[in-house]
C-alpha cells in the first residue's frame, strides 16, 4: 500500500500517461498497419514492376537479335537474293552470348541458321508454334514456352517474329537456353532474396520458366505449370486481399505478379508474410520505445510534479501529525499555528486545520472552565448532601422526639379527659347540693315565716329546728367547699394545656426544619396550639368561676356562722328581740338562698365550660394520633431521603472523579485562555 502522496501522485500520473500512450499507440497501429501493408505492398508492387521491367530488358536485348535478323534479312535479302544472309546470321549469332542459335524460316521451306545447324530433312520449322504463332501476329515478337531441345536435349526458348518482304516472307527466331536466362534472373532473385523472397517465371501460359527451388522448375523430362502445382500463387496474387498462404517450406506467403510488358510472360515475386509483420512487431516496438521514453518522462515529470505539489502537503501533513501526536500525549500547544507559505488548496486545507485548532482550543478552555465549575458544584453537592443527611438525621431524631411527645401528649389528654370527668361528676354533685340546700333554705324560709306568726307556741320547737336546719345548713356549706378541689383540677389542666401549647410549639419548629415534608405537621401543630391555648382559657374561665363560688362559699360559711350566733340569741333573748332575730334570719337566709341560686347558676357555666374543654381534649387526642401516624409517615420518609441523600454523595463523588479526570486530560494543553492568563 502506497502511503506517500508524492508517490501516489506519481504513480497516478505515470499510469495516466501509459493508458493514454498505450491507447494512443493502439490506435496509431490499427490505423498505420494498413497504411504500412499498403505501402509495403506498393513498395512489393513496385519491385515487382522493377524485376519485370529488368526481365523485359534483357528479352528485348534478346528480340533485337531477332529485329537485327528481319531488319538484315530484309537488307540482304534484297540485294543479292539473301546470298550473304547465313553470313550476318552466323554474327548476329556470335555476337549474343545469350542466343543458342540465330535462324530464318522462310516460307518456302528454306531454313537458314547461324550457328550452322542443318537439321534434318524432315525437319519443317513451318509446323512449329514459333513460326506459326509469330506468322499469325505480325510485326509482333512471340516468346514460345519453353521446349526440348533436340540438339542439346536443355530446354529452350524461342524468340521470333514474321517478315514479309514481297517474295521473301518467314520468320526469323531467336533461341535462349533457359540456363542461360537463369544467370540473370539469379542476379534479380539474389536481390529479392535480401527480404526473404524470392521471384519466379512463367510464360504467358503459366510454364514455370524459372523458380529458385529446383522442384518447381521445368525439366526436359517434365514442363510444369503453374496453375497444376499445391500452391495457388495465381489466385493469391489476383486477389489482394487473400490472407497469406503457405509456401512449399511452410512459412507464411504474400504474393505479387506483373505481367513482362510486350512478352506477356508472368513474373511472381513472393514474399514472406513476416515482412508484414515484421512491420508490425517494428511499429509496435516503435510505439513500446515511444512509451517506455514516455513513461521516463513521465515519471520525472510525476516526481517533479509530486515534490512541487506533494512538498507542501507534506510539510503540512507533518505538522498536523505532529500536533495530532501532542494532542494524544495531552501536551499540545494549542495556541500555535501551523505555518505554510502555500496560499493554494493546501493553504486552505491548513488554515482550516488552525481553525479546527482554535476551536478545540477554546473547546477544552470551556471544558476546563466547566470542570472547575464542575468540581466547585460537586464539592457544594456534597456538602449540600452531607448537611441534607444531618438535617435528615436530625429531622428523624426530631420526628422520634416528637412521636414519643404525642404519646405523652396522648397520655397527658387522657389525665386531663379523666380529671373534666372527675369534675363534672363534682360539679354535678355541688350543683345538685346547691339546689337541694336551696330548697331547704326555702322551706326554711316558708317555716320561719310560720314560726313567725305561732312564734309564742312554737318557740322552744323552732328554736329546736333552726338549730337543726343551721346544722344542715353548715353540713351543705361543707359539701361546698369542694369547690376547691375544681379549682385544683382547673389548675391541673392549665398546666396540661402549657405543656401541650409547648409541645405544639416544639412540633412547628421541627416541622419548618423539616421543610416541605413538614408543612403538615406545621398545620397539625397549629391547630394544637390553638386547641390548647382555647383549653387554657377555659380552664381560667373555670378557675375564675370556681373562685367566685369559693368566695361565696364563704359568705355563706360567715352567714352560717352568724345564723348560728342569732339562734343563740334568739333562744335567750325576748320575744321582740326573737322577732328581730328571726327577721335578720330570715334576711340571712334569703341571702343564702340568693348565693345558693348564684352557686348552681355558676356550676352550669362550669359544666358547659367543661363540656367544651372535653371537646377540644378529644380533638387534641384525635389531632395527637394523625400526627403520630404523621410522624411514623415522615420518619419513613426520612429513612428514603438519607438513602438519597448517600446516593447523591455517590454520584457526586463519581461526578468528581470524572471532572478531576476531564481536568487531566486537558491539563497538558496550552490554549487561548492560558496565554491570556
Amino acid at each position: 500500500m502506497i502511503k506517500s502522496l508524492k508517490l501516489k501522485m506519481a504513480v497516478i500520473i505515470a499510469l495516466l500517461c501509459v493508458i493514454l500512450l498505450v491507447i494512443q499507440g493502439y490506435s496509431t497501429l490499427h490505423k498505420v498497419k494498413p497504411d504500412s501493408e499498403n505501402l509495403l505492398d506498393s513498395v512489393y508492387d513496385e519491385q515487382t514492376e522493377h524485376f519485370a521491367s529488368v526481365i523485359n530488358s534483357w528479352l528485348k536485348d534478346a528480340t533485337s537479335s531477332v529485329a537485327a535478323a528481319d531488319t538484315v534479312v530484309g537488307a540482304v535479302g534484297l540485294v543479292n537474293d539473301g546470298k550473304d544472309l547465313l553470313t550476318v546470321l552466323t554474327k548476329l549469332y556470335n555476337a549474343n552470348d545469350m542466343a543458342h542459335d540465330v535462324y530464318v524460316q522462310f516460307e518456302d521451306g528454306t531454313f537458314l541458321s547461324g550457328s550452322g545447324y542443318i537439321p534434318d530433312a524432315s525437319y519443317d520449322g513451318r509446323t512449329r508454334a514459333w513460326y506459326t504463332d509469330a506468322m499469325a501476329t505480325p510485326d509482333k515478337f512471340y516468346f514460345s514456352s519453353p521446349y526440348v531441345d533436340s540438339q542439346t536435349g536443355k530446354l529452350i526458348v524461342t524468340i521470333s517474329r514474321s517478315f514479309d518482304y514481297g517474295t521473301m516472307k518467314g520468320v526469323a527466331a531467336l533461341d535462349v537456353l533457359i540456363d542461360t536466362l537463369f544467370t540473370g534472373i539469379d542476379t534479380l532473385t539474389e536481390n529479392a532474396g535480401k527480404d526473404g523472397g524470392y521471384i519466379f517465371l512463367t510464360t504467358a501460359d503459366g510454364s514455370m520458366v524459372y523458380h529458385p527451388n529446383d522442384a518447381f522448375e521445368s525439366t526436359a523430362d517434365q514442363v510444369l505449370n503453374v496453375k497444376d502445382l499445391d500452391i495457388d500463387y495465381v489466385k493469391m496474387a489476383e486477389d489482394e486481399d487473400a490472407d497469406a498462404i503457405k509456401d512449399y517450406d511452410g512459412k507464411e506467403i504474400y504474393v505479387t505478379a506483373k505481367e513482362i510488358e510486350g512478352v506477356g510472360w508472368m513474373l511472381y515475386y513472393v514474399s514472406p508474410a513476416e515482412n508484414y509483420d515484421s512491420i508490425v512487431d517494428s511499429l509496435q516496438q516503435h510505439i513500446l520505445t515511444i512509451i517506455i521514453i514516455c513513461l521516463v518522462v513521465a515519471i520525472l515529470v510525476a516526481v517533479g510534479t509530486g515534490v512541487i505539489i506533494a512538498a507542501p502537503i507534506s510539510v503540512a501533513s507533518k505538522k498536523v501529525k505532529a500536533l495530532s501526536d501532542d494532542v494524544k500525549c495531552g501536551n499540545a500547544d494549542l495556541t500555535k499555528d501551523i505555518t505554510i507559505k502555500s496560499k493554494d488548496e493546501i493553504g486552505k486545507l491548513v488554515a482550516s486545520v488552525n481553525e479546527l485548532k482554535n476551536a478545540m482550543s477554546d473547546i477544552i478552555s470551556t471544558i476546563n472552565d466547566a470542570s472547575d465549575q464542575l468540581v466547585t458544584n460537586v464539592e457544594g453537592l456534597k456538602s449540600a448532601a452531607d448537611k441534607t443527611a444531618d438535617n435528615v438525621t436530625a429531622i428523624s431524631n426530631t420526628m422520634e422526639e416528637m412521636s414519643a411527645t404525642s404519646q405523652q401528649t396522648s397520655h397527658s389528654t387522657n389525665d386531663v379527659a379523666q380529671q373534666i370527668n372527675d369534675i363534672t361528676t363534682l360539679t354535678e354533685r355541688v350543683s345538685q347540693n346547691a339546689v337541694d340546700k336551696t330548697n331547704d333554705i326555702s322551706q326554711n324560709l316558708e317555716q320561719l315565716n310560720r314560726l313567725r306568726v305561732d312564734i309564742k307556741d312554737k318557740d322552744e320547737d323552732m328554736l329546736y329546728r333552726l338549730n337543726d336546719a343551721i346544722a344542715r345548713l353548715q353540713e351543705k356549706i361543707k359539701d361546698t367547699q369542694k369547690v376547691e378541689d375544681i379549682r385544683v383540677m382547673t389548675q391541673g389542666i392549665s398546666e396540661v394545656a402549657s405543656q401541650t401549647n409547648l409541645l405544639a410549639l416544639n412540633a412547628s419548629i421541627e416541622a419548618a426544619r423539616a421543610g416541605e415534608a413538614g408543612k403538615g405537621f406545621a398545620v397539625v401543630a397549629s391547630e394544637i396550639g390553638n386547641l390548647a391555648e382555647n383549653s387554657a382559657n377555659m380552664a381560667n374561665n373555670i378557675q375564675t368561676v370556681s373562685n367566685d363560688v369559693l368566695a361565696i362559699v364563704e359568705q355563706l360559711v360567715r352567714a352560717a356562722e352568724e345564723l348560728s350566733e342569732i339562734m343563740l340569741k334568739i333562744s335567750s333573748e325576748n320575744t321582740e328581740q326573737k322577732k328581730q332575730l328571726i327577721a335578720d334570719y330570715v334576711q340571712s337566709l334569703n341571702d343564702c338562698y340568693d348565693a345558693m341560686s348564684a352557686i348552681s347558676t355558676d356550676n352550669r357555666e362550669i359544666t358547659s365550660s367543661i363540656l367544651s374543654i372535653q371537646d377540644s381534649i378529644s380533638f387534641i387526642d384525635t389531632a395527637v394520633e394523625e400526627n403520630a401516624q404523621g410522624v411514623t409517615s415522615v420518619a419513613d420518609g426520612t429513612l428514603v431521603l438519607v438513602a438519597a441523600s448517600e446516593d447523591v454523595k455517590n454520584e457526586a463523588d463519581s461526578i468528581h472523579r470524572i471532572s478531576a479526570n476531564l481536568r487531566n486530560q486537558v491539563g497538558g494543553f496550552t490554549y487561548h485562555s492560558d496565554s491570556v492568563q
